[in-house]
């Protein structure tokens, strides 16, 4: 009797180790690579390996995990399955982090820990696609998770400029962003941004530093959430400077000069501040169907314009005339025409 139990355990023991222990073949994870993806289960921990093999070479260029679940009767009960069916893995693709046109890749642990972030998660580790094998990258894999150990953080793959961006918030006005460059899997910080919103002005008010001539620049500007602006006119520039926006808040017109480089800040605001709107008047003038907006900064005079077939703005500096000509115009400076602002004066 004692022989037949002892059986019946055993059989048990070996249902529930086959029922724990998974096996996969996937071939729909990365083009030209084959995925071996193994995972063992018990009730204290779970256990997970991931082999990836070059299609063309039949060269294995990942390893990662506990490789003692490779075993040739594990292999044996494999199955091919396509990726997005295996909800409990913790390798993704992450995307080309260092924008060399190779696809890289994250793998997560199995253990959720919680040390000291703003919420529990696990470590993860970047892996780079360097021709051969792939490689992992302590720096970016730092990155990957300092940036999510924070309140509100991500973890952006910039591939138009070609940096990675991290940010983070503390709280529902305040910002903080930082820029990276990648070379090979080594992260540089390049910038770093803190912003700060303010509910009775339209501008974030920008404070920090980029790296620019091997030297730490301080900087302090602001920027604007253009969707969210309620614009009455603006374009950019053909000249490729940046975009001219005014906009208006309540009975209070803006304009502001939106720098045409990766941060996309202003350079200049009139009003900077809902507070210096009583001093900063604008001069509305329509003259057939030609419409010009007029206002001055300290010795510098600028007049937005729009005729039928042109838009721009000019700008004198000591009597000098630099003629910045539009395009891609959005709105029309005739709405002027017959709305009325606190800080605009027509003529």
């Amino acid at each position: 009797m004692k022989i037949k139990l002892c059986l019946v355990v055993f059989l048990l023991a070996e249902i529930y180790h086959a029922n724990a222990q998974k096996a996969y073949i996937i071939n729909d994870f990365l083009k030209g690579y084959t995925l071996y993806f193994f995972s063992h289960k018990t009730e204290s921990e779970t256990k997970e390996y991931y082999k990836l093999t070059e299609n063309q070479t039949k060269k294995t260029v990942l390893e990662y995990g506990s490789n003692e679940l490779s075993k040739p009767e594990t292999l044996k009960t494999a199955k091919i399955t396509a990726f997005k069916s295996i909800p409990e893995s913790n390798i993704r693709v992450l995307g080309d982090v260092n924008f060399d046109g190779r696809q890289d890749i994250v793998i997560h642990e199995t253990e959720i820990n919680d040390d000291g972030c703003y919420t529990a998660q696990a470590t993860a580790y970047v892996f780079i696609n360097t021709p051969g094998n792939f490689l992992t990258s302590p720096s970016i894999s730092r990155l990957y998770n300092d940036a999510y150990c924070v309140r509100g953080g991500s973890f952006e793959i910039d591939s138009k400029n070609k940096r990675i961006i991290t940010s983070s918030s503390g709280g529902a006005a305040l910002h903080v962003s930082s820029y990276y460059s990648i070379s090979g899997i080594e992260a540089k910080e390049i910038a770093a941004f803190e912003e700060r919103a303010d509910a009775l002005s339209p501008f974030i008010t920008i404070t920090g530093k980029k790296w620019k001539d091997n030297n730490w620049v301080s900087v302090s500007t602001l920027s604007v959430y253009e969707p969210g602006l309620d614009k009455v006119f603006s374009f950019d520039t053909k000249n490729g400077k940046g975009r001219v926006l005014l906009f208006k808040v309540k009975d209070i017109l803006y304009y502001a000069f939106q720098q045409n480089d990766e941060y996309k800040f202003i350079s200049f605001a009139y009003p900077s501040s809902p507070e210096k709107a009583d001093k900063s008047v604008f001069k509305f003038r329509k003259q057939n169907a030609a419409y010009e907006l007029e206002f001055n900064s300290g010795p510098i005079k600028y007049i937005a314009y729009e005729t039928s077939t042109e838009t721009g703005i000019k700008i004198y500096v000591n009597g000098k005339l630099s003629d910045w000509k539009g395009t891609a115009k959005t709105g029309t400076l005739a709405v002027l025409a017959n709305t009325d602002f606190k800080n605009v004066i027509k003529e």
